[in-house]
Order: C-alpha cells, then structure tokens, then sequence
C-alpha cells in the first residue's frame, strides 16, 4: 500500500462512517439492547474512530510531499527527520507547493482545539451538575437504604436520580421511598448505584462534549443520541439481577416520566433519572433471535478495522518521537 492509496482508504472511510454510522447503528439496536456494555463501546468508540482517522490523514499526507519550508533551517531539519524516520514507506516523496509540515500542523491545531473546548465543556457541566445538586439536596436527609448512601429530599412527587458521587449520588424524593415496595426501592437503588459504580456520569459527559463540537457529523449525532438509552439499559440489567424484573417494570410505572412542571430543576442533563416508561418494552419483551446481529457485527468489525489502519499512521509518529526520530 502507498501513502497515495493509504490516503484514499481512510478518506473514504472517514466519509463512510459519518454517512453510513448512523443507519447501522439503528440497525443494531435489536442486538446492541441485549449487551448495553459492548452497545456503550461501539457509540463512544465511534466517535474515537472517527476523530481518529480524521486526525490520521494529515500526518499520510505528510509523507507523501516535501514542499517548500517553513521553518529556519535547523527546525526544519529536525522535522524532516522525524518524517523520515515515522514513514513506513520505502518510495520517496514527491515535490508539491503544500509544506511538508503543514499536514501535520494542521491536525495538531485541530486536536488541541478540540482538546481545549471538550475540556471547557466538561467543566461548564460540572459546574452546572454541583448547582443543580447543590439547590436539590437543600434540606435533603441523609440516610442509608439497603446498602446505599441516599439523599431523600422532601417532596411527594416520586423520583429518583443519580448525580456524579462528587455532587451527591443516589437522591430519591420522600414520596419515591413511601410509593415503592422494599423489592422496587432494591431495584431502584441498584439501577443508580450502577450508575456510579460504572461512571455512566463521565461517558455521558465526555460524549456530549464531543458532541457539542461535531454534531454536523450524522454519525456523532446519533452516537450522542443513542448512548443514554444504552447507559440506562446497562443499569437496568443491573436491578434486574439484583432485584427482578417484575419488580424493576412496577417501580418505573410507579415513577413514571422523569419531567414534572414541579420538579424542573431534575431535568438537569448532568443527571441519570431512574425513570422512563419507554424502556418497559424491552424489559418485558426485549427482542430475541437474531434481529440486528448482522449490522452490530457489521459496524464492530468496521470499526475495528478502521481502528487499526488509523493506528498504523499514529503509531510510527509516537514512536518516531519516543526515540527521539533515531
């Protein structure tokens, strides 16, 4: 493979999953519902590839040409070698009017931005996830339930909902402990200590941040669309194993939608609601066979193999600059 056709390979790819990720990840979902964990993987994992082989096709690029420097002589001999000595090609460059260093400086601005505005993002949900728990739990009473830390607040409107453990944790309304059974409260409590236990709160964040940069990419925005209905069925395998599913299916009628006019402030996105009646279907007739295998197993090789080649271009850089371009 040459650097011209290993720069074909990742653009089409790159192309190929932003437009086709979407239709297969829906696809999927028949099969992806049955293991949220390997679900959670492929949605997030998407979107890693996709930056990553986005990333990937400058650094080729610079292996192909060598135009004209940028940098003072000395500088550009040292980048000249580290080219060289990250290239896994034996063929030569070619002359262009592009500087070699410019495919590379590129991607690095790009992924320092990116670094900087994600960061900025996740920090801007911390602050809005402490607020809200900081004005929900005022005057909420400590306790233990079954095993758990909890923060009952006092309000007849049953609800229950999960903040990053920093801000809160597991918090339930005082109506919610007085309207479930000892064998929904188990299940209730199960789903949102799976919730922590698995850091649901930080995938959630780091993904929407993401997303708030590349939502124009269709395959990001169904990834960001799709990931809290699969981090809420991970939690409910949880209660289900802990406390049934019968028990699990009548706590989340008795809880019913998580928006309420009078409880505003639990809509905080930075929040997990064990709530929602739309996920009683796939717990009480979750699909069967084999519907969805063939896109899951489809998108997960795909994405594998992009990984890889994507990698392949990294790789030799990293290395490249750990020996010091030697």
């Amino acid at each position: 493979m040459t650097p011209g056709t290993l720069t074909v390979v990742l653009g089409a790819g790159l192309v190929a999953l932003a437009l086709v990720g979407p239709w297969l990840l829906r696809r999927s979902a028949p099969a992806l519902v049955r293991v949220p964990r390997l679900a959670i993987a492929v949605v997030g994992g998407g979107i890693i590839v996709w930056l990553g082989t986005l990333l990937a096709i400058g650094p080729v690029l610079a292996w192909v040409g060598s135009g004209p420097a940028l940098l003072p002589k000395g500088p550009a001999a040292v980048c000249q070698r580290c080219l060289a000595a990250a290239n896994p090609f034996s063929a030569g460059t070619t002359d262009t009017v592009i500087p070699a260093v410019l495919p590379l400086a590129l991607p690095a601005a790009l992924t320092l931005a990116l670094g900087v505005g994600i960061t900025a993002q996740m920090m801007r949900r911390a602050r809005r996830s402490r607020e809200a728990a900081r004005q929900l739990l005022r005057g909420a009473q400590q306790c233990r339930l079954h095993g758990h830390d909890v923060s009952v607040v006092d309000t007849d409107h049953p609800f229950a909902l999960t903040f990053p453990a920093r801000h809160g944790g597991i918090v339930l309304s005082a109506g919610a402990v007085h309207a479930l059974d000892e064998d929904e409260l188990v299940a209730v409590l199960a789903h949102e200590h799976a919730h922590l236990r698995e850091r649901h709160h930080l995938v959630s964040a780091l993904v929407a941040s993401v997303a708030v940069f590349l939502r124009w990419v269709p395959l990001v925005s169904a990834a960001a669309d799709a990931l809290p209905h699969y981090l809420e069925i991970a939690a409910d395998n949880q209660a289900r194993r802990d406390a049934g599913t019968p028990a699990l299916v009548s706590a989340l009628v008795k809880l019913g939608e998580r928006a309420h006019p009078a409880m505003q402030h639990q809509s905080c996105a930075e929040a997990l609601h064990a709530a929602g009646p739309e996920r009683i279907r796939q717990l009480v007739q979750p699909s069967g066979g084999l519907t969805g295998a063939v896109p899951a197993a489809v998108i997960t090789a795909y994405l594998g193999a992009l990984a890889i080649v994507s990698a392949a271009v990294h790789l030799p850089y990293v290395s490249a600059a750990l020996t010091g371009c030697a």
